[in-house]
């Protein structure tokens, strides 16, 4: 799991680091909305029909009809996102990856006390989504 890390930074000055590098990813590059469709099946089934005397009766028996399905997303996203990190290299952190912490003491820890000077002292984040 990606973590921003600056030796003796608290949670609230790299959530602020964060906000501020957001904000000028938006600015920089704007949403991109797409749309991606992915194919619907349609499968005929069998028709049957009988007729006694003049009226005629038919029925349709195992056919399938799955519809297709659109969903929107951001072409842009993955480009904020380098945006983001590289911003926030700027401002003087490393993108470490860590396991996020197993224990909630350990998350507690990661998320309140500023981080360590060494960053193999950092051993997991707390894996809160600063978005949230």
């Amino acid at each position: 799991m990606p973590a921003a890390f600056k030796p003796g930074t608290n949670a609230s000055q790299r959530q602020a680091d964060y906000d501020q590098c957001k904000i000028a990813s938006l600015r920089e590059i704007p949403q991109a909305m797409a749309t991606q469709v992915s194919g619907g099946v349609y499968t005929p089934g069998s028709v049957q029909c009988r007729t006694i005397g003049t009226i005629t009766s038919c029925s349709e028996s195992g056919g399938l009809n799955i519809p297709a399905t659109a969903t929107t997303y951001d072409a842009n996203h993955g480009l904020r996102d380098r945006f983001i990190n590289r911003c926030m290299m700027q401002k003087g952190y490393s993108i470490l990856s860590r396991p996020a912490c197993s224990s909630e003491s350990e998350r507690l820890k990661a998320a309140t006390m500023p981080q360590p000077a060494n960053p193999a002292d950092y051993k997991c984040t707390p894996g809160i989504n600063m978005d949230g």
